[in-house]
């Protein structure tokens, strides 16, 4: 496929670049290079100036198993996602005070070693060691929208098309697993809840009623038609025809600004949804439900930092989310991590992370697969057998990296990932896996 072949060479074209040793200003590979393109002969500076920001960047993460997992025959798979964005300041290219807008196109492709090697095939996956991957290998709008702010921009107003944690449920992402990367609604409810590179329709309204507090309710389609991957998708429909309800999350954000650690920079958020499109019981054949609903938590906190620059130090997030135990696989998840950011006065911009996160399947959803064996005549874990449903529990990821910055337009992260109860299967053996992921800015 043409689209494989685009990746694959973009691919390439980064490795060439890291492997270069010289560090020249006007060459591709120098350290401090913006874009491996360049700046266009400072047109692309200019542009910026007057409103025009465009970005393209391919990111791809490889991965293989070093032992366990429920096949532990040794493979490589390699995930990648294309993106070309553009946003536009419309307060300097048409006079609109606090206007702004954006388009992202991307494209995913590629493999997970998880579904391949990691957990058993008859299973729902829970996490993934690539988290690049899913949502479909096709093309799609993943963002087409527009902000506006009033009164001296304390009320934003924002309308189009976008993934859901753009506003709500957002979190860092500092690690390839993808129980550990950003918000977790998507992860566990995702059938409701969209996250890039979806782009669903929606409308939020986030208002700054205190320095350091900001109250946020927003109103998503909950449309089927928006994660089809199958060879009928379209990731550029816009139409409405088959929405099924909506979800809407509210989020309280407390940003302190006052001597909170020292003065050091902190984000908290608690949040809940409401979704008003039918759910199937989780155990209950046939019973329906009116609605779902999820509450969250996300904290992020600067601890230390490393001499005059504010951006080294020690990093801390937490973030936990609880879902109905009516209608939800997944009944809570929680993760923890740790980044440290400029550990060497040679490397300011490289940073190493620890990670776990933890996802805890509903009872009433392990009782289900349980009666639903026993009444096949199976009382104990089936390796062979088609019909067999694997039982699940818990999923636990943890990881440790390190993100090499070459440049800004360069990044390389080599990890170590290990799954406790892949798909929360206890027979399936702890896995082990090494992975890298590489960011190019174009």
């Amino acid at each position: 496929m043409k689209s494989n072949a685009l990746l694959l060479k973009m691919s390439c074209l980064a490795v060439a670049v890291c492997a270069a040793q010289a560090s020249f200003a006007d060459q591709p590979w120098s350290q401090d290079r913006q874009w491996l393109l360049g700046d266009w002969d400072g047109q692309r500076q200019q542009l910026e100036k007057e409103g025009y920001k465009f970005t393209a960047s391919i990111m791809s993460q490889s991965a293989t198993n070093l032992d366990g997992g429920y096949d532990d025959n040794n493979t490589f798979k390699n995930a990648a996602q294309l993106s070309l964005g553009a946003n536009f300041d419309l307060e300097k290219i048409a006079g609109w005070k606090n206007t702004s807008a954006s388009l992202l196109i991307t494209k995913r492709d590629g493999n997970a070693l998880t579904l391949d090697r990691i957990k058993d095939p008859r299973s729902s996956a829970l996490g993934n060691s690539q988290e690049i991957y899913g949502r479909g290998k096709i093309w799609r709008l993943s963002q087409a929208w527009v902000k506006k702010g009033f009164v001296d921009n304390t009320v934003q107003f924002k309308i189009g098309r976008m993934g859901m944690s753009e506003d709500f449920n957002g979190s860092q992402c500092e690690f390839q697993n993808l129980l550990l990367c950003g918000g977790q609604l998507g992860k566990s409810i995702g059938s409701i809840w969209y996250n890039l590179p979806v782009g669903l329709w929606g409308a939020n309204v986030k208002y700054q009623f205190a320095p350091e507090w900001t109250l946020g309710v927003g109103v998503y389609e909950v449309n089927p038609d928006n994660v089809k991957t199958d060879g009928n998708s379209d990731g550029f429909n816009l139409d409405m025809d088959h929405v099924k309800g909506a979800t809407i999350p509210v989020e309280l954000a407390w940003r302190p600004k006052l001597a909170v650690f020292n003065g050091l920079s902190g984000e908290y958020k608690v949040g809940a949804l409401y979704s008003t499109a039918e759910a199937n019981d989780i155990a209950t054949v046939g019973k329906v439900h009116d609605g779902k609903h999820s509450f969250w938590l996300n904290a992020q906190q600067q601890l230390s930092q490393k001499g005059d620059d504010p951006k080294r130090g020690l990093y801390v997030s937490f973030n936990a989310v609880v879902n109905d135990k009516a209608t939800t696989a997944v009944n809570s998840t929680q993760q923890l991590a740790l980044w440290y950011k400029g550990p060497f006065d040679g490397r300011p911009n490289d940073s190493i992370g620890f990670g776990i996160a933890n996802y805890l399947v509903n009872d009433r959803y392990k009782d289900r697969q349980i009666e639903i064996n026993q009444s096949r005549g199976y009382d104990q874990y089936d390796a062979l057998a088609a019909d067999y449903v694997p039982v699940q529990r818990d999923e636990l990821n943890v990881e440790l990296n390190y993100t090499y910055q070459w440049s800004p337009a360069v990044m390389l992260r080599p990890n170590l990932q290990y799954i406790h109860q892949p798909a929360g299967v206890k027979e399936v053996d702890d896995a082990w896996v090494a992975g890298l992921s590489m960011r190019v800015n174009f």
